[in-house]
């Protein structure tokens, strides 16, 4: 169910306390650190507390499982392993503040992963985001008894951008050319980047109640990114940063873009921040932008390009005349020097990089006119293309572009679903400019703006956004799942101060 209301609803249920009141100590105690549907009976079924049931489930399980962990010490120690997992289990339940605040954590510096079978495996952060998308469902199942969405025009949009692309799934199963497709377990783990893209927009935007969440999880991202580009700084300290940070999400370029984005939209637009930290995330910006400028890292496009483009963008929206004159400056730098540009564009494999990219978007719009509407399904246009050589050669190949990747695997219905979303995300975030405060707000919102346009020119030059199952896969996520967090908070935000057409802000929630 979808509504337009904004605050939480009273949420009148058919429960009552379990225990009972005549112990309202037990009570008390019992809903101050664990979630209300845990401890609430339902009468119409006449059943104990999901508590209880899983009390009555573990002593039972426990007395089964007593001679075998008393014969095997390994066995043994994953008992205490699992009281472990299941008390963070209740807490992250109880306190949702903690699972949104964790997940740059678990992004960044987790390196668990389970295998699948296929390219890709699931990740921590998937692991993490589905348990946080898990435990959201169940309350409003639980408690709520019913979904209840917010109105808003993105939500909207990327609900239905999910639903396409489930569709889109299914059309895959059908046997569009005389070759094999991808495997089943590589389609769904296709399908489940495109919907936990959406599961993290959806769940931010909703389960974000306050301005202190939003704060914490936006200074977590920025402190381990500060970590990161000062250990970058010296490679003597390289050792390091490979033993604390997960390689595939720090060196994604979504993580650079979006860390830079908001780290200059504070930095520069965030008057009530103490002047020290706006100097330490000024810092950051210029760290970024030597590591990555220096040496052989210049010839990695995306890795540079989007994040300048963050930049500017927050810059014109806050303060344009500073941004009209840093863009007229880079414009004659470029017009008096154009070996600058030409040379890193020319250098290292950029140049070959081009000219088979252009070839195998050739090649992929030839795929796509098979079913230009629904598209091909996840991942199966990667077994499709030795049909048709590239340069000569007959292999397997991406074609290294999300707009084009979306098209191949959802049709053009899901490019226009996709796109949908972001020009409303870009619509919201524009009225919002001049309806929040000033302070952290409005510099979160310029920071989602800038780091919105980022995104839209890091799915040009690569499958950063929406990763490729066959390329850049499942661990991509991790650095890709941040647009689609910090666009959550984008929508999280305007709820707060009950931003709507027609209506002006109110006082946030501390």
């Amino acid at each position: 169910m979808i509504t337009g209301k904004v605050d939480q609803p009273p949420g009148a249920m058919d429960v009552q306390p379990y225990p009972t009141e005549e112990d309202p100590a037990v009570w008390d105690s019992l809903t101050r650190w664990l979630p209300d549907w845990l401890v609430l009976r339902i009468p119409r079924y006449n059943l104990p507390a999901p508590l209880a049931l899983a009390i009555i489930a573990a002593a039972l399980l426990g007395a089964i499982m007593a001679p075998r962990l008393a014969m095997n010490g390994r066995t043994g120690m994953m008992l205490p392993a699992a009281i472990l997992g299941v008390a963070g289990l209740v807490i992250v339940a109880k306190w949702r503040i903690l699972g949104l605040m964790a997940l740059p954590i678990v992004s960044l510096m987790v390196p668990l992963a389970i295998g699948t079978g296929s390219k890709t495996g699931i990740n921590a952060a998937v692991l993490w985001l589905g348990l946080l998308l898990g435990l959201w469902i169940l309350d409003m199942l639980a408690r709520e008894r019913q979904i209840r969405l917010l109105a808003y025009r993105p939500v909207i949009a990327s609900l239905i951008f999910g639903v396409v692309v489930v569709v889109a799934f299914g059309f895959g199963q059908l046997p569009w050319f005389a070759t094999r497709s991808a495997t089943l377990s590589a389609q769904i783990g296709g399908l489940l980047i495109f919907l936990m893209s959406i599961g993290a927009f959806l769940l931010v935007a909703h389960q974000i109640q306050t301005i202190t969440t939003l704060k914490w999880m936006t200074w977590v991202f920025l402190g381990l990114g500060f970590v990161f580009f000062v250990f970058r700084l010296f490679p003597s300290t390289y050792w390091i940063m490979a033993r604390l940070f997960v390689r595939q999400a720090v060196l994604g370029a979504t993580f650079y873009a979006w860390l830079v984005a908001i780290a200059a939209s504070q930095a520069l637009f965030n008057p009530k921040l103490a002047r020290g930290w706006r100097i330490v995330l000024g810092i950051l910006v210029l760290m970024f932008f030597y590591v990555t400028l220096k040496g052989e890292d210049r010839y990695w496009v995306s890795g540079w390009l989007p994040p300048l483009l963050a930049l500017v963008t927050v810059i014109l929206l806050g303060r344009p005349g500073w941004g009209v004159f840093a863009v007229i400056l880079g414009g004659l730098i470029m017009v008096f020097n154009t070996s600058l540009i030409t040379g890193v564009f020319n250098e290292g494999d950029n140049t070959y990089s081009t000219i088979t990219r252009l070839e195998a978007w050739r090649i992929m719009v030839e795929i796509i006119k098979v079913n230009p509407v629904f598209g091909l399904g996840m991942a199966n246009y990667y077994f499709y293309t030795p049909l048709f050589p590239i340069l000569g050669y007959k292999i397997n190949f991406n074609s290294h572009n999300n707009y084009i990747d979306i098209i191949a695997q959802t049709g053009l219905v899901g490019l226009l679903c996709f796109l949908w979303v972001l020009g409303e995300l870009w619509l919201l975030g524009w009225r919002m400019r001049d309806q929040v405060p000033e302070g952290f707000p409005r510099a979160y919102v310029l920071g989602a703006l800038g780091g919105l346009v980022g995104t839209l020119a890091l799915a040009a030059l690569g499958d950063w956004v929406i990763p490729f199952v066959y390329n850049i896969g499942m661990d991509g996520f991790r650095s890709s799942m941040f647009a689609f967090i910090f666009l959550g908070g984008l929508v999280a935000l305007a709820r707060i101060y009950h931003i709507s057409p027609g209506r002006s802000i109110e006082a946030a929630p501390k």
